[in-house]
């Protein structure tokens, strides 16, 4: 017999632990960090591995703090409850907002790159087995400057996976887990194979640096060292994947046992945190520090591209490039469960109107799924219409950040009010780390809100995007307020409780 969460709702308790860690794992996307998400970036005397392994201590409190609100707020739309009902409900509902639909262009960003990753695949196995046909499919076909063609794939993929949880919502969270247990399985078998060729690495590799057309780089002379650098690289580290919580909390209405509640956070941030470090540690350990720092910044050269090329077996290059895919459709499946939980929550709160928390006959939030879509289908539409927009939508970490101070203001205001001594220091610690990123994303070019610090030049389409997001929460904030009063309903009253379960 199914276990209603809410009287009213209809959604049922079917995540288990892993379906939630799984979409905590999704949530930071640790594959795509050792891809091209952060070694293309690293300054010299930066040691990636170590700087991994600080941003998880330090985000830790973070971590704790989710798991403390979880265990005692397991609603639908997780951190947004959290918000409204301890700290403050108008500012609550305008961030909740603004962070929701700050999801669809990151959704739409890994939809694009899908291609990136197909290529890259292709373009190795090729030029390892001398397959012009695979070479002439990546360069042609999924080239990344065929814009339309990485549309239309990035989107039935995603219409995919979108129709999959309207008909099924239960196997949208396993196939989640699916694509996530291939994932990390390719991940690992990656490891496995640049492990067992540390011994002949540098023998190995140069026929892979001529096929890339990399021999020409000028080799790195710098430290091997630098603790300012390797602190330096921290924010990185936080925004692509260690600050990244919501989504295990979005769905903890549905988690199936109090087991769930208390280790999906703590579980999805140690997977993260093997699945990056390991990498980078074994791309050190076989090839060096400064032959890493040589060909870091050319992208093409990245622990994936490397670890397919060393494995020579085509079909386990097969296996560790289909993982690498994976991770792209792993957080397109994740993003379809967790959007739909906002928007959910929104309408439940008369935020958003009331069908978008209505439930089809298969016990699926149809309506804010396809929401979901419409939402995503625009922002992919960005790469291809401007430049400038499309590098706009990576400006969502300066508005998480906003988002995760409120977060742990809220944590400090519950810890005080009854008494939570843990729930306090977890809180306040927290905001250290958060502090010290709020600043970086706001004076750092990489992340999109200024162009430059020294002379200050600010980066217009990315301050327009986050200050876009913000406005669209107070304008449907304000008018939802002015609607429901209309009707005899003061929306602010529903903030003084939490919803039923």
């Amino acid at each position: 017999m199914a276990l209603f969460v809410r009287q009213s709702s209809g959604l049922v308790k079917r995540a288990s632990l892993w379906d939630a860690a799984m979409l905590n794992v999704a949530n930071m996307g640790a594959g795509l960090a050792v891809f091209i998400g952060i070694s293309p970036f690293v300054i010299p005397g930066a040691v990636l591995w170590l700087s991994s392994i600080l941003t998880f201590i330090l985000t830790l409190p973070l971590v704790i703090l989710y798991t403390y609100f979880i265990a005692r707020i397991p609603r639908t739309g997780g951190d947004y409850v959290w918000i409204t009902r301890k700290l403050h409900g108008g500012l609550g509902s305008i961030m909740g907002i603004a962070l929701a639909f700050n999801m669809p262009p990151f959704f739409a960003l890994s939809a694009f790159f899908s291609v990136t990753t197909v290529n890259n695949v292709l373009l190795v196995i090729g030029y390892s087995h001398g397959q012009q046909d695979l070479i002439k499919l990546a360069n042609i076909v999924f080239s990344t400057s065929n814009a339309w063609f990485n549309y239309t794939i990035a989107l039935i993929a995603f219409i995919i996976i979108l129709l999959i949880n309207i008909i099924r919502p239960s196997a949208g969270f396993k196939l989640t887990t699916a694509l996530g247990a291939l994932a990390l399985t390719g991940t690992a078998a990656a490891m496995i194979v640049l492990g067992f060729s540390i011994p002949t690495f540098h023998q190995s590799i140069g026929q892979f640096l001529r096929y890339f057309n990399l021999t020409n780089q000028s080799a790195y002379t710098g430290p091997s060292f630098s603790l300012p650098a390797t602190l330096y690289m921290i924010p990185y580290f936080a925004s692509y994947a260690y600050i990244w919580l919501y989504a295990g909390p979005a769905v903890a209405a549905e988690i199936r046992d109090r087991r769930g509640l208390l280790y999906n956070e703590i579980l999805g941030s140690v997977i993260t945190v093997i699945f990056i470090t390991l990498p980078f540690l074994l791309m050190d350990l076989a090839a060096g520090y400064s032959f890493n720092m040589t060909y870091y910044p050319t992208s093409i050269y990245n622990f994936w591209n490397i670890a397919i090329y060393l494995a020579r077996n085509e079909a386990l290059q097969w296996f560790i490039g289909l993982g690498l895919i994976a991770w792209e459709f792993f957080i397109m499946a994740f993003g379809v469960i967790v959007f739909a939980r906002y928007v959910f929550a929104f309408s439940f709160d008369r935020l958003f109107p009331e069908i978008f928390s209505r439930l089809n006959k298969w016990g699926s939030p149809m309506y804010a799924h396809l929401l979901d879509l419409a939402a995503t289908a625009v922002f992919l539409a960005f790469p291809i219409i401007s430049p400038n927009g499309y590098e706009a939508l990576y400006s969502y970490t300066p508005l998480a950040i906003i988002y995760l101070i409120l977060v742990s203001v809220a944590g400090i205001k519950a810890a005080r009010e009854e008494g939570n001594k843990g729930m306090l220091v977890s809180s306040v610690l927290s905001l250290i780390p958060l502090s010290l990123l709020g600043y970086e994303a706001f004076t750092n070019p990489y992340f999109g809100v200024i162009e430059s610090l020294k002379p200050l030049q600010p980066y217009y389409p990315g301050l327009a995007y986050v200050l876009g997001l913000i406005g669209l929460g107070a304008v449907v904030y304000t008018a939802s307020k002015y609607i429901n009063m209309k009707r005899g309903i003061d929306i602010t009253l529903v903030y003084k409780e939490i919803p039923p379960e």
